[in-house]
């Protein structure tokens, strides 16, 4: 349901009134794209950096790349129904997630703090052959 209300979100934003444009694209943002936001849309990252470069100065197809983004999950995922009767998961684009799920992990600012508060042992070396062991100190036999 999210998804179909970006897209027309999107629509009304391309072909509604010159004058509402800055108010319509803030309230995009924040309706579906924003952190937290009540009717969040999954877009991959790089979709979502040039989105948000974009609504810097907004204008009326700053959306685009989202809305494409958006409009080829709603394709798959109806692909995936057609002649079915339930959703296979097989025809999600799971590639998709697991090419952006993890760069999107590590930028994100629950990955940072736990990167601050970790501790990172020391380094140990291990030895290629265990009969190579380091002498302990002992005293020298008689």
């Amino acid at each position: 349901a999210e998804n179909l209300s970006f897209w027309e979100a999107c629509e009304e934003l391309r072909y509604g009134e010159q004058s509402r444009i800055p108010e319509i694209v803030d309230s995009i943002y924040q309706q579906f794209l924003a952190p937290g936001a009540t009717r969040w849309v999954n877009i991959d990252s790089k979709t979502m950096e040039r989105t948000l470069e974009g609504i810097k100065t907004p204008h009326r197809y700053v959306m685009d790349d989202a809305q494409m983004h958006i409009y080829m999950l709603m394709k798959k995922v109806g692909e995936g129904r057609a002649g079915q009767g339930r959703a296979r998961l097989g025809r999600i684009p799971m590639p998709l997630l697991a090419q952006d799920s993890y760069p999107r992990f590590l930028k994100s600012e629950l990955y940072r703090n736990l990167l601050a508060e970790a501790v990172i042992p020391p380094e140990t070396k291990k030895r290629v052959f265990p009969f190579m062991r380091k002498q302990r100190h002992s005293s020298p036999s008689p």
